[in-house]
């Protein structure tokens, strides 16, 4: 079976041989990372003023803040990494209470406080600083603070010239109140 087996393997190596003369096909080159087309920027859209009740208003997105500082006591709504949408401080010195808004104007405007049990209207201006903000100082005592602080889940600001703010009613905001009336 030996001789016969001869003729097998000079065969095999022969084609092992022709086998590896031929160059290896070289590996596919690698593809390129699909990437996605860029996506234009949205286009801006000024924040339309809801319509309808105004208890049926979304809330404006954020949450309250409270601390105390040498003038009295602050309580800030906004989104966190952001600056603050609305803010109330009491100015112990004086009394009095100062609600401020995101926004600033070239003239005074007028700040409506919407509650269940009612609304008014203030003057507001600009108070200055960064970011800018439009306030306006009421008594400690001025009666529109316990319309807002027992209204039914949200209070509204309205200043001319910017997006009216739905604001949840908590706790904080009462606290500077009750802060200033000591």
């Amino acid at each position: 079976m030996m001789k016969n087996s001869a003729p097998v393997f000079a065969a095999l190596a022969s084609l092992l041989a022709i086998s590896a003369c031929v160059a290896p096909k070289p590996p596919p080159a690698p593809r390129p990372e699909p990437r996605a087309a860029p996506q234009p920027a949205p286009p801006t859209v000024q924040a339309a003023s809801p319509v309808g009740d105004w208890r049926d208003w979304p809330i404006t997105p954020g949450d309250w803040v409270y601390r105390d500082d040498q003038r009295g006591s602050i309580a800030l709504f906004g989104a966190p990494g952001e600056g603050a949408r609305f803010l109330i401080r009491c100015d112990a010195s004086r009394r009095s209470i100062f609600l401020s808004r995101a926004g600033q104007s070239s003239a005074p405007v007028t700040m409506t406080l919407r509650a269940t049990a009612g609304l008014k209207q203030y003057t507001a201006g600009n108070a200055g600083g960064t970011p800018p903000y439009l306030a306006t100082e009421l008594q400690a005592n001025d009666d529109m603070l316990d319309k807002i602080a027992f209204s039914r889940g949200r209070f509204i600001v309205e200043t001319d010239g910017t997006t009216p703010l739905a604001i949840p009613i908590y706790p904080e905001f009462t606290r500077v109140v009750e802060d200033c009336r000591k």
